[in-house]
């Protein structure tokens, strides 16, 4: 089984996959934002297409006792949007390729708070929990991106498979 170290967030090394925002850190949304306090207006764009509308969704994260990536997926058309509530995760995205593979991917730390942007058809999957037992991730999709915009991949060989690591 492969291995995949999570690493912190940086603009220079997420550059690749999106972009993100610290929507706790008011210093930071006055730089990226037209206003300097208060409302913080258009940090981060998505593009959900013409044909639907943007859905609020949540992922409600359990402590594992491994962090073992058996399931990808990409987008063809849209972005996504991740938001960790009440405690720090870590994601995996890799870049689009002919075919799903962990090999293609690194995993990065999310602090709460900090909203994450992944460009269409970016490999990603569930994400994994550091310290916490629980925690609720608000996914912003497309509505039925799971029906109309989802490609899937489950890894059932062992050697396909990848932990992530702190």
């Amino acid at each position: 089984m492969h291995q995949i170290k999570a690493k912190p967030l940086t603009p220079e090394a997420f550059r690749k996959y999106g972009t993100y925002q610290n929507l706790l850190d008011d210093e930071s949304l006055a730089r990226n934002s037209i206003r300097t306090g208060g409302f913080f207006p258009d940090l981060i764009t998505l593009n959900f297409g013409k044909d639907t509308l943007p859905s609020v969704c949540l992922c409600s994260v359990k402590k594992r006792d491994k962090r073992i990536i058996g399931f990808l997926e990409a987008h063809g058309k849209t972005c996504e949007g991740l938001l960790p509530l009440d405690a720090d995760v870590i994601i995996y995205v890799g870049v689009p390729g002919r075919e799903y593979s962990v090999l293609d991917c690194e995993a990065f730390i999310v602090p709460k708070g900090t909203f994450v942007k992944m460009e269409p058809l970016i490999l990603h999957g569930g994400q994994f929990l550091i310290d916490a037992e629980e925690a609720h991730v608000l996914c912003i999709l497309p509505q039925r991106t799971f029906q109309n915009d989802e490609a899937p991949k489950v890894i059932r060989n062992e050697e396909e498979k990848a932990e992530v690591i702190l």
